[in-house]
């Protein structure tokens, strides 16, 4: 099976959260990470939430392949859900030159707080490796992408938009690192909605295998369905879990 096949058998359980480490090696093996966040509280109080996370990258000097998921979920008794959200996603790049690469991506998103059942994007353009270097890594890319929205209830909307964005890696020291990314999504037709998306996530070492890591993820609608706000944004800490080869 060669890279390409399995980047599309693979990105059917894939998604976007910021896991792996900020300076991983070029040597075609899978790495990444797994995180959990769960806070549970009783008495006065009765809350439920829950945020879990996975990545895998496999890096050649050819090409890259990312893929990852992610599961949101907070509730208080007596109350329905207030956050209740998942992700996946898939992104294969392919290097033109050592620092010019091209890319395709598939995006998988629901959130029934939103009313939204499923978003699917299918994205591809051009990228470039800016800064490339052991405290830092800069890339931006560009490209074209559609979406289709389902919602549980109210119309679906459709859209073709342009794909801005840019993301960055950096190692603070031997054991903080940070990440982050924006992904910008103009509609140029269908309803023609602008959308947004914003992570960022620091990540501190416990151990060889163990780490704290703290997120923030942002992501902005023009055109929510009646009645939801355009933006929404979550804040969440956990203790992440290297996997694969070390």
């Amino acid at each position: 099976m060669n890279r390409v096949q399995k980047f599309a058998c693979a990105a059917l359980a894939a998604a976007m959260p910021l896991a792996y480490a900020a300076d991983p090696k070029a040597d075609g093996l899978w790495r990444g990470t797994g995180g959990a966040a769960l806070a549970v509280t009783s008495g006065n109080s009765s809350t439920q939430a829950m945020n879990l996370n996975t990545e895998m990258v496999n890096i050649t000097a050819v090409d890259k392949i990312t893929l990852g998921a992610g599961i949101s979920y907070a509730k208080s008794k007596g109350s329905a859900a207030s956050t209740n959200k998942w992700a996946a996603a898939g992104q294969y790049d392919y290097n033109l030159t050592p620092r010019t690469f091209v890319f395709g991506k598939l995006g998988l998103e629901g959130d029934k707080v939103a009313n939204l059942d499923l978003r699917t994007t299918v994205a591809g353009g051009v990228g470039y490796k800016v800064i490339e270097s052991k405290p830092l890594n800069f890339n931006v890319f560009g490209g074209v992408a559609y979406s289709k929205d389902k919602y549980t209830t109210g119309p679906d909307a459709s859209r073709t938009s342009l794909m801005l964005g840019e993301e960055s890696s950096h190692v603070l020291s031997d054991t903080t690192s940070f990440r982050q990314r924006l992904e910008l999504y103009p509609g140029l037709s269908g309803d023609k909605a602008k959308i947004a998306k914003f992570s960022a996530g620091l990540s501190v070492a416990m151990s060889s295998t163990l780490s704290l890591n703290v997120g923030l993820t942002d992501t902005y609608n023009s055109k929510p369905p009646a009645g939801f706000k355009k933006n929404d944004m979550a804040l969440f800490t956990g203790i992440n879990v290297k996997l694969g080869a070390m």
